[in-house]
């Protein structure tokens, strides 16, 4: 290619750039702001996809060569529950376990319903 032909594509291409940045700028759908400007969809999208197609082409690759990125490994310990109940309860329909550190609430709430239900 000549270099009056490619001072001609980047020219072309820099003003693609605006006019795509513009438009998305714009809030605009690509169809209304394309007939507001008398582009055509045809010639947006085309632009849009070999600008596109440049930046990728243009972004360094990710190599084995390269520096991985570091992970540390993180151990983690939940706490195992208190599988055995404080107070037990058995009735005839149900039994009711209440476990250590249960709050008062909760306590009070269960014996008020187990009066009503009993």
């Amino acid at each position: 290619m000549d270099e009056v032909t490619l001072v001609k594509t980047r020219f072309r291409k820099e003003q693609w750039e605006k006019l795509i940045l513009e438009c998305q700028k714009s809030g605009m759908n690509v169809e209304d702001w394309c007939a507001k400007h008398d582009v055509t969809k045809h010639a947006y999208y085309y632009w849009l996809r070999k600008l596109r197609e440049e930046t990728c082409e243009n972004l360094p690759t990710v190599t084995e060569e390269s520096n991985p990125v570091p992970f540390k490994k993180l151990e983690v310990t939940a706490p195992v529950p208190n599988t055995l109940a404080a107070v037990i309860i058995h009735l005839p329909s149900a039994t009711v376990e209440v476990r250590e550190g249960t709050s008062r609430q909760t306590v009070e709430a269960v014996l008020l319903a187990l009066r009503n239900i009993c």
